[in-house]
């Protein structure tokens, strides 16, 4: 059949804890600072962006790898669906990944995955895809100031100054 016979080729062998491994050296070899939480395959990161700083957890699950941007501010549960609006009207334009409100504590965040099981990963692929999705955040920058103006602000005022 048509495009079965590298089948075997694409498909990635590598456990959860090497792709975890691979995604520090990606960002020891890159000299990038972070931090790390090794029992849950989570690398914690900054990334500074134009007008803000934006938080970055990478987690590395038994089939994916995830690339989560914590936002500096929070919905409450009285705007949960005005914000959650808002943000679909921004994913509708957005080529991969989404903003999203978690209901749990109202942290808006942008997030995508990786399948690393159906694919080759590589270090530079890791730290492409980590500047993919702060470019992005930082491109919807301005209507996130919008949506963030409508609610609470738990950390430091990055986004103002």
């Amino acid at each position: 059949m048509i495009g079965l016979k590298k089948e075997a080729e694409k498909t990635s062998q590598m456990t959860a804890a090497e792709v975890y491994s691979m995604v520090r050296s990606a960002f020891d070899k890159a000299e990038l600072k972070y931090g790390v939480i090794p029992e849950n395959r989570i690398l914690l990161t900054t990334f500074m962006g134009d007008d803000l700083p934006i938080k970055m957890n990478i987690i590395v699950d038994d089939m994916v790898i995830r690339f989560v941007c914590l936002l500096d501010f929070r919905a409450v549960p009285e705007n949960f669906k005005e914000v959650a609006w808002q943000l679909n009207g921004i994913n509708k334009e957005l080529v991969f990944g989404g903003f999203y409100l978690d209901p749990e504590d109202g942290f808006v965040m942008f997030e995508d995955a990786f399948p690393y099981k159906e694919a080759k990963v590589s270090e530079e692929f890791i730290l492409a895809f980590a500047k993919l999705m702060g470019q992005t955040v930082d491109k919807y920058d301005g209507d996130l100031k919008k949506i963030a103006e409508k609610v609470q602000r738990p950390f430091d005022d990055a986004m103002y100054g």
